[in-house]
């Protein structure tokens, strides 16, 4: 925390307290933290206050604040009040990504969390296997699938992980064009992207006969000494940009083929990170929403449409701030909020430039560092 930034904290707290005491609900602001968009206050109540009397001044506590909103929420550490931050400073790709190395194989940067600590995803993890990305124009999608794209090749040899990019409107995924960790070129073709992925099925199904199964850290770390990984095979992510587009111009073979990567993939070392702005049952099947476990969910329009993207209620996505302001849900735990690592089209242009055929300019073999998991 900048120390600018102390008198603003210690003046806002002071207003906290004076409003909940005038309105005979006092509470002390124990501690908190500062995110790249968002403070959090932790409030420890008086015995008798309850969480609801609190919730009800909500506006108050933002108007005496001079803050547009403030969020009034329940947690491990007491009553959290959530307002924007005077100061938010960017949150770079090229910046985080140094910190937490040596990351796990197999694991993506997604960017920032409220209290300041990477936000990672192990693609190998059950929780995580296959990755749902969703938020209205402006939300940021587009830009954590790139984001996610470059962290992994970034930090991984093209021997231990591959890529597969579709992105029919053409626009995630140029800069990715001629990185030797892609299958093929980035697929803007429908035909060509439902090709690619009965290809993709192939593959799968010949590890399984084979019993291939996908690189580990004891595996690249012997790739790395003498090249024998024995039957281990690198992984294949799948990078889809506006999913529902692709479900829906190459109808029902295109569904079914995504929904026996997603079911039967993780074995094999394969994995579907897809965004859309429209996860409803019309276009994706249940089936095939079931089997994201990690829900990436950026702005959207409505609470409903929250509950739809995130697969369950009360997250309140339909909130969030837009450019890449985000929730991480998975399974039944507290969905984790994050600011998107974010790394401009002229960075991404050079990086990608500069990978060459055998190490990635991040890549490390060696597990695992600390770090706070999607998982």
């Amino acid at each position: 925390m900048s120390r600018s930034l102390r008198p603003y904290l210690e003046y806002q707290a002071d207003r906290v307290e004076a409003v909940l005491a005038a309105h005979r609900t006092p509470g002390r602001v124990t501690g908190g933290t500062v995110g790249p968009r968002l403070i959090r206050f932790f409030l420890n109540p008086a015995p008798n206050i309850r969480f609801a009397s609190i919730k009800r001044l909500a506006d108050d506590l933002a108007l005496a604040m001079q803050v547009p909103t403030l969020n009034v929420d329940r947690g491990k550490e007491g009553v959290i009040l959530e307002f924007s931050n005077p100061t938010p400073r960017p949150v770079t790709l090229l910046n985080l990504l140094p910190e937490a190395m040596p990351m796990p194989l197999a694991t993506a940067m997604l960017g920032l969390t409220d209290d300041g600590a990477p936000l990672l995803a192990r693609l190998s993890a059950p929780e995580v296997a296959h990755i749902l990305v969703a938020g209205t124009t402006g939300s940021g999608k587009s830009a954590l699938l790139r984001t996610i794209a470059a962290s992994l090749a970034l930090t991984h040899a093209p021997s231990l992980l591959q890529m597969l990019c579709i992105d029919p409107k053409g626009r995630a995924f140029p800069a990715f064009n001629g990185i030797p960790h892609l299958t093929r070129k980035p697929i803007v073709d429908v035909p060509e992207a439902v090709e690619a992925l009965h290809s993709v099925v192939r593959v799968m199904e010949s590890r399984d006969r084979r019993g291939e199964t996908p690189v580990t850290n004891h595996d690249a770390i012997a790739l790395h000494n003498d090249g024998a990984v024995g039957t281990s095979v690198p992984r294949i992510v799948i990078f889809i940009d506006e999913l529902a587009d692709l479900v829906m111009q190459g109808e029902a073979p295109v569904a079914d083929t995504l929904t026996r990567l997603v079911q039967r993939g993780r074995q094999a070392g394969v994995h579907v990170i897809a965004a859309t702005q429209h996860p409803s049952s019309a276009i994706l099947s249940s089936v095939m929403r079931a089997n994201f476990p990690l829900r990436l969910v950026g702005r959207v329009v409505s609470a409903d449409d929250a509950r739809v993207a995130s697969g369950r209620a009360g997250t309140n996505a339909h909130l969030l701030n837009g450019r890449g302001d985000f929730l991480a849900v998975s399974g039944g735990e507290n969905p984790i909020r994050f600011q998107v690592a974010y790394i401009d089209e002229k960075d991404l242009k050079q990086q990608m430039a500069m990978l060459g055929n055998t190490v990635a300019p991040y890549s490390a073999q060696l597990p695992v560092l600390a770090y706070r998991s999607a998982t």
